[in-house]
C-alpha cells in the first residue's frame, strides 16, 4: 500500500477516488470490493466510484478515508488474445474518414493498428465494451457528431487514444474502422466476456 487516498463525495450515495492510471483504478476497485460492503464499485480510466447506502455514510466515509492505493500489477496469467478484424467496407464505414483525419492510407492505418500489443484498460459504458490502449501517438480522432442508434456487436472503433470494441449490440458514437467475429460474449460462461481489464490484445487483419 502507498499513500492514503482522498475520497470525494460527489452525490448523496457516491464517493469517488481520483487515481493516476487505469491499472491503478482496477487495483483499487479490486481491493475495495474485497474489503468493503458497498452497493457498487466501478473503476474508470482515472477514478473509482463507490456507491453506498446513505444510511451507512459515517461508517463508509471512515473506512474510505483510511484507504491507501494498493500495489498495481498487470494481469499476467491470462494469455494474449488475438482479435481478427475485417477493416473497412460495410464493417468499418468510418475507416476512410479516420484515415483522412490522420493523413494515412488505409493500408498504413491497418499496419499501424495491428503492429503493437494493446492493453484492455477498462470495461465501459455498455456491458463488455472494452477501452483498449496502445494506439500509436497521434492516433486521436473525435467521436461522431451524431451517435448511431444501433452498432452491431463485434464492431471496432477508435476515439481519443483508445480502440473500443462493442461486445453487444447497442447505441454508440465511436468511428467504426472494422468488425471482429470473435466470440466476445458467452452467455452461459461464468466469465461471459472475452476481454477483461489488464489483458493483452493483438489485432490481426482478416
Amino acid at each position: 500500500m502507498s499513500a492514503r487516498l482522498n475520497p470525494v463525495r460527489i452525490a448523496d450515495d457516491v464517493f469517488e477516488f481520483q487515481v493516476d492510471t487505469p491499472a491503478d483504478a482496477q487495483a483499487l476497485a479490486t481491493h475495495l470490493r474485497a474489503s468493503l460492503e458497498a452497493e457498487d464499485i466501478v473503476a474508470g480510466l482515472d477514478r473509482v466510484a463507490v456507491r453506498f447506502d446513505p444510511r451507512n455514510l459515517v461508517e463508509i466515509e471512515t473506512r474510505l478515508r483510511d484507504t491507501k492505493q494498493p500495489e498495481t500489477a498487470r494481469q499476467t496469467d491470462a494469455p494474449l488474445v488475438e482479435i481478427g478484424i475485417q477493416y473497412g467496407g460495410e464493417y468499418g464505414p468510418d475507416l476512410a474518414s479516420v484515415c483522412d483525419a490522420l493523413d494515412l492510407t488505409e493500408d498504413a492505418f491497418i499496419a499501424a493498428h495491428t503492429a503493437p500489443v494493446h492493453t484492455v484498460e477498462m470495461i465501459g459504458f455498455t456491458p463488455g465494451f472494452s477501452y483498449i490502449s496502445g494506439l500509436p501517438a497521434g492516433f486521436s480522432v473525435p467521436r461522431l457528431a451524431r451517435p448511431r442508434p444501433r452498432v452491431p456487436d463485434g464492431s471496432v472503433g477508435i476515439s481519443a487514444a483508445f480502440t473500443g470494441i462493442y461486445a453487444l449490440n447497442g447505441p454508440g458514437g465511436w468511428p467504426l474502422i472494422g468488425r471482429t467475429h470473435a466470440q466476445l460474449f458467452r452467455a452461459n460462461d461464468p466469465a461471459p466476456f472475452l476481454l477483461t481489464p489488464g489483458q493483452s490484445v493483438q489485432f490481426r487483419a482478416l
